[in-house]
């Protein structure tokens, strides 16, 4: 009886272990996602392992992200100087708002303290959501853009308020 029981412990032993071997591959090909901050001139930001940095940048944008669903980009407005220099990131917002009437913006709502607006473009085969973050550092008004396919931008739209939650401004 001793036999079968060690026997019965040793099977069990090298069960369980080949099954913490099975569940470790489980989660290696299930690529689990990590957080990874991006940076930028004077601006970081906490997304996960699955964006990558475009190194193509248009002149239209300081940087852009982005994974299989959701492209995050960046504009800095330089302030020093300027009219903005005394603007809150909520004040620039609604200036902002006021020249995208054409898309038709939401109004100026806030996710914790971040002023954020959204709007929809593209044709009907291939419509984009954005939501429109505004964040002030001391040298720049920074606008953050989360868009995705407008199916897609409601399942997405909490963890677009948790990535924006992780701006940094210089």
């Amino acid at each position: 009886m001793k036999k079968v029981a060690s026997i019965l412990m040793v099977l069990c032993l090298v069960v369980s272990l080949a099954g913490c071997d099975f569940l470790k591959d489980v989660a290696d090909s299930a690529k689990v996602e990590e957080p990874k901050t991006f940076e930028f001139d004077g601006i970081s930001i906490e997304l996960t392992t699955n964006f990558l940095r475009m190194e193509f940048i248009s002149d239209e944008y300081d940087f852009i992200v982005g994974d299989e669903i959701l492209s995050v980009f960046g504009i800095k407005a330089d302030t020093e100087g300027t009219d903005l220099e005394d603007m809150t990131a909520a004040e620039y917002a609604q200036n902002f708002r006021t020249l995208m009437a054409d898309y038709e913006p939401t109004e100026i709502t806030f996710i914790d303290d971040i002023p954020t607006m959204q709007y929809t473009e593209g044709d009907e085969d291939e419509k984009q959501t954005c939501a429109v973050t505004f964040f002030k550092g001391k040298k720049y008004i920074w606008l953050v853009c989360f868009a995705a396919a407008t199916e897609d931008f409601d399942d997405l739209y909490e963890d677009i308020c948790n990535y924006a939650k992780t701006v940094k401004c210089e």
